[in-house]
């Protein structure tokens, strides 16, 4: 086999990473309007998962398929997390200018609640872009899912948030600029996908053992994390 043959090791990873490189640019180009960044970050998600199970066919055809399927909903999650993380800014920064006695135990709850909203952020696009359900059922779905498995949770959390957190370490972030602009999202998405791909298949046999008629592989499935003995 030739290195430079369309199907050579080289040229397979080659192409996954150009498709990285595409995602990741649409995937900031879709967030601009902010309003649509819920159903970007679902979008991303779900391309994410047929790069990582090897079934992508055209990353901007399998992004805007999601996109569009899932812009209600997506965006109804999306407006929440905005409303919530406003109203926590809100009261510590009300916290920070009227301090009382009680402001650091506050302060402590309010942090709390914060990283409650990241690890269940983490993991809710991912289930929205693969399993229907109502915005209660997956946003149930991806707290469950978040602390049923945690440590995964954790490194996926962690990975999204290195990209970002170099910009406060001197002046790594700026001189990283061209690969983070490349790659902020999709790698950490990539990266998330594997991590929660054996978890999602545990689901989906499941689905599949109990609606053996319907076939699903390309499609979004209905489905609710199952109880620990069915996993």
């Amino acid at each position: 086999m030739k290195i430079f043959d369309i199907d050579s090791p080289l040229m397979v990873v080659l192409g996954k990473v150009a498709d990285l490189v595409i995602l990741n640019i649409i995937t900031i180009i879709m967030c601009i309007p902010i309003v649509t960044a819920g159903a970007a970050f679902t979008a991303m998600h779900y391309c994410c998962l047929k790069i990582a199970r090897d079934h992508e066919t055209g990353i901007l055809k399998l992004f805007f398929h999601s996109f569009k399927d899932n812009l209600k909903q997506s965006t109804a999650i999306w407006l929440l997390f905005l409303v919530i993380v406003a109203v926590f800014v809100v009261d510590c920064i009300f916290m920070y200018t009227n301090p009382t006695e009680m402001s650091s135990y506050v302060f402590g709850g309010l942090l709390f609640c914060m990283l409650l909203i990241l690890f269940v952020g983490s993991m809710v696009y991912p289930l929205q872009a693969r399993f229907v359900n109502t915005v209660p059922g997956t946003l149930k779905n991806a707290f469950l899912f978040s602390f049923k498995y945690f440590p995964r949770t954790l490194a996926i959390l962690v990975v999204k948030l290195i990209p970002f957190a170099l910009f406060f370490i001197g002046n790594v972030g700026l001189m990283l600029f061209p690969l983070i602009f490349c790659f902020c999202f999709s790698a950490p998405g990539l990266f998330a996908a594997k991590m929660y791909d054996k978890p999602f298949l545990k689901f989906e046999e499941a689905y599949a053992a109990a609606h053996p008629a319907e076939t699903y592989e390309d499609e979004r499935i209905f489905t609710d994390v199952p109880d620990e003995k069915n996993s």
